[in-house]
């Protein structure tokens, strides 16, 4: 999915870029940027600069790299919870970080994993032994026994200490607090509460627990003693009502089962939560079957192995047959459901009608989003109603604004990382040049997708769905 751009010295001098300035909404003439170290050093450097070697970016765009700020980037594709499933796992991890690199998304919010097991990868990643994007993790949920994700359980020692667990049950303020702080010390750098008390079907009853208010607002008060923002998972207009009494940052998804109030929206201004909505997860749901063919396109075969791959197919090739085998503990209310789905548009139209801060996540690895859809998921803010500078923000700077890295990532500026990307094309006037990434850079490497344009996994549809 990627080549390695093979370079001798310390310096790089791309040139002959137009730069995108997320931060003053402009584009630049024609200018040459400097790197070295990993380090963006200059952004109007001389074309005679010494000792270096060169990129040409051939008159195009160099912009920050993208930020996914909701990613399950270390996913199998298996839509139920199972034991050790052999060494294709960890290739199809491999393939998970590349093909998201290869579409110029240079930094990912996890928001599940086993912290060991993730903190092996960043290592890996981080010696050049893998190719995969910067993570920000937060381990395991913290939840109750049977609570949200319920589809997924603690694991049993020793596998849990040589991993870590994928979720973590509490019952006491107590316990919050240690565990809050366990996962620090781990190497967490956010943490996230799962938090809803319906089960996939929606049935009323067929509710299911959540943690107490007492261990809720321990868990927000000692994440940010240790500098923790607070993310919570949740689908249901019933749980955001309880949700906001509490001290939280980031509410992950939007209400599904109606369209958010006006007094929601205002006191989600008032606490100053960022909202990640994350409608490519809430669409490919609601028309999963509309990427078979995609799932049987070459691209496919690249990006998954053949277990995940086969298992996919399947799914989207029986996702209307309602009478087949039963999803709903999989997917349940969401599966097929356009009508609700254009309720979760309005409700992320009056969001940014109304300022609230939103941030670009896809859901990737939760079995119906994919590497490389943050740019779709771009378009998706746009329609919105998200200016197109805006949606771009909301996957560089003001995600990294939101991860507190706004002073490595997201901007192209002297002394921020070097994780940039060049696209062919004018973002400010045409988001799909986001899909045409030519050039990346990442930890002082740089790599050319071997493809021209990122997956069209909508192939003979609309990307984006207004029914």
């Amino acid at each position: 999915m990627l080549t390695k751009v093979e370079t001798s010295k310390e310096k790089i001098l791309v040139k002959n870029v137009r730069v995108l300035d997320v931060v003053g909404g402009s584009l630049s003439e024609p200018k040459n940027v400097l790197c070295g170290g990993g380090v963006i050093r200059d952004v109007a450097a001389d074309i005679n600069t010494p000792d270096c070697d060169i990129i040409d970016g051939e008159g195009r765009t160099l912009m920050p790299g993208l930020i996914d700020c909701h990613a399950h980037i270390l996913s199998p594709f298996l839509s139920e919870q199972k034991g050790f499933l052999g060494a294709w796992t960890f290739r199809q991890m491999k393939k998970n970080l590349e093909a998201t690199l290869s579409c110029g998304v240079v930094c990912v919010r996890d928001m599940l994993s086993t912290i060991r097991a993730m903190n092996s990868i960043r290592k890996k990643i981080a010696d050049g032994e893998w190719i995969g994007p910067t993570i920000f993790a937060s381990g395991a949920v913290l939840s109750c026994s049977d609570g949200y994700p319920e589809f997924i359980n603690p694991l049993y020692f020793p596998l849990s200490a040589a991993i870590g667990q994928p979720k973590v049950n509490i019952t006491t303020p107590k316990q919050a607090r240690a565990v809050v702080r366990r996962l620090k010390e781990l190497g967490a750098d956010h943490i996230k509460i799962g938090f809803t008390s319906y089960t996939r079907e929606f049935d009323a009853h067929k509710r299911m627990p959540t943690i107490t208010d007492f261990v809720f607002d321990s868990i927000c008060k000692t994440a940010h003693e240790h500098f923790l923002k607070v993310a919570v998972h949740h689908n249901w207009s019933e749980d955001l009502v309880r949700i906001l009494r509490h001290d939280i940052d980031t509410l992950e998804h939007l209400v599904y089962d109606r369209v958010i109030k006006d007094a929601e929206i205002e006191l989600i201004l008032k606490k100053g939560i960022t909202v990640v909505p994350t409608l490519t997860i809430s669409e490919g749901m609601a028309r999963f079957e509309e990427k078979l063919d995609f799932l049987k396109s070459e691209r496919a075969a690249e990006m998954f192995e053949e277990k995940p791959l086969k298992h996919l197919t399947w799914i989207a090739e029986t996702w209307l047959n309602f009478k087949g085998e039963s999803y709903d503990k999989a997917f349940g209310f969401w599966r097929a459901n356009r009508k609700n789905f254009a309720g979760v548009q309005e409700t992320a139209r009056k969001l940014v009608a109304a300022g609230v801060p939103i941030c670009a996540g896809t859901d990737l690895g939760a079995v119906c989003a994919f590497p490389g859809e943050l740019p779709d998921e771009i378009k998706r803010l746009h329609n919105a109603g998200m200016s197109k500078l805006e949606a771009i923000r909301a996957a560089t700077i003001n995600a990294a604004r939101m991860l507190r890295v706004e002073d490595r990532l997201g901007s192209v500026e002297p002394g921020r990382n070097s994780d940039i990307i060049i696209v062919d094309g004018n973002p400010l006037e045409d988001l799909n040049a986001l899909r045409r990434v030519r050039i990346v850079g990442k930890n002082g490497s740089w790599f050319k997708p071997n493809h021209p344009e990122a997956p069209d996994f909508w192939l003979g549809h609309e990307t984006v769905f207004n029914g």
